[in-house]
């Protein structure tokens, strides 16, 4: 006697393959969306940060045309009557009045070169009581110091998407 081969095998069998190819499909699929997100993200953030530096260094180059300005042979008054030249300011040391309260359009001292990527670099100059060098935001006491006048820079840096900016103090001794 011969065995038929049955063909009720073959006919279950026909819809599996179709089934597994189309799971395969739909992972392969969020596999790439997953990828593509992650990509996106990755290249928002190192916009950003390339904007970050470039505000840094914007706001870097505005600190070196200050200390241009104070190792001059002249000095302009520091009596409020020259935009971005001024005595002791009350707040000159706190962070916050720097980042909120400071009017830099209206009183500071515009970096004069160009910046790649830098929409904006300007700098304040405040001349420091003599014998003095005061810190940032009020964590270092006044300290005595000889041998020349003090002033305190504080410049702050735009990067070109105008979001993100860095604001840098320092101080800078004059010899006499």
């Amino acid at each position: 006697m011969r065995i038929k081969p049955s063909r009720n095998g073959k006919q279950r069998q026909a819809g599996v393959a179709l089934i597994t190819g189309l799971i395969f499909l739909v992972m392969l699929t969020l596999i790439a969306i997953t990828a593509m997100q992650s990509t996106t993200l990755e290249e928002r953030m190192a916009g950003n940060s390339r904007s970050r530096d470039a505000a840094f260094q914007g706001a870097e180059a505005a600190v070196r045309a200050a200390e241009v300005v104070l190792s001059g042979a002249s000095l302009p008054p520091f009596n409020g009557s020259k935009v971005g030249y001024y005595a002791l300011l009350d707040k000159g040391a706190s962070a916050d009045y720097w980042k909120n309260t400071h009017n830099w359009a209206a009183q500071s001292v515009a970096y004069g070169g160009a910046l790649a990527g830098v929409k904006e670099a300007r700098f304040v100059v405040e001349a420091l009581p003599a014998g003095s060098v005061s810190g940032g935001d009020d964590s270092l006491v006044a300290k005595p110091l000889s041998g020349g006048e003090v002033f305190r820079i504080t410049t702050r840096g735009i990067g070109a998407d105008g979001t993100s900016s860095v604001i840098l103090q320092t101080t800078f001794r004059r010899s006499i």
